[in-house]
């Protein structure tokens, strides 16, 4: 699965049998395969995978010395 960018609205069958509107600047999770074919034809532009956040580092004797 990707996440896109709409960059024009139009109505696409994302599944291959029911109709879907995307709407400019929203920014829907589709199959790979939709992705590359909007992306293709200019419908979107695929989002960047943002990276899983990190837990904060346990602080050390050193960080908490007074």
């Amino acid at each position: 699965m990707k996440t896109i960018r709409i960059t024009e609205t139009f109505d696409g069958y994302p599944n291959g049998k029911d109709e879907k509107r995307f709407t400019k600047g929203d920014e829907p999770e589709v199959s790979n395969e939709f992705a590359d074919l909007l992306v293709e034809k200019g419908l979107a532009k695929e989002i960047e995978a943002k990276p899983a956040p990190t837990a904060p580092a346990a602080p050390t004797k050193k960080d908490t010395a007074a």
